[in-house]
């Protein structure tokens, strides 16, 4: 029984500290140059670790590339996207279906 209430309690925490998402849609990345170049940033839709454009970058999306919208913070949508993952991205470059 104690193991029981234990297991409970673990469960209870584990989902109390993960991020609550209402809702997900889906969105299609346009808007960006056609033109790639890192050093200016053209080309990619940065993915970062946080909603803010000085996050450090995990990946980069592309025009056409799909992703799932899980999240939003003002101007900034947290998105799931294959071969990238979790991620934030500026929302004026998704097309979303919500």
């Amino acid at each position: 029984m104690r193991a029981l209430i234990l297991g409970a309690v673990a469960a209870i925490a584990i989902l109390a500290s993960a991020p609550a998402f209402a809702w997900s849609c889906g969105g299609t990345v346009r808007g960006l140059s056609s033109h790639y170049n890192p050093a200016t940033g053209s080309g990619f839709l940065a993915v970062r670790a946080g909603p803010r454009s000085s996050a450090s970058q995990l990946g980069e999306l592309f025009n056409g590339d799909e992703v799932t919208i899980v999240g939003q913070r003002g101007s900034w949508y947290r998105i799931d996207a294959e071969g990238v993952g979790l991620g934030w991205v500026f929302s004026r470059y998704i097309r979303s279906d919500c």
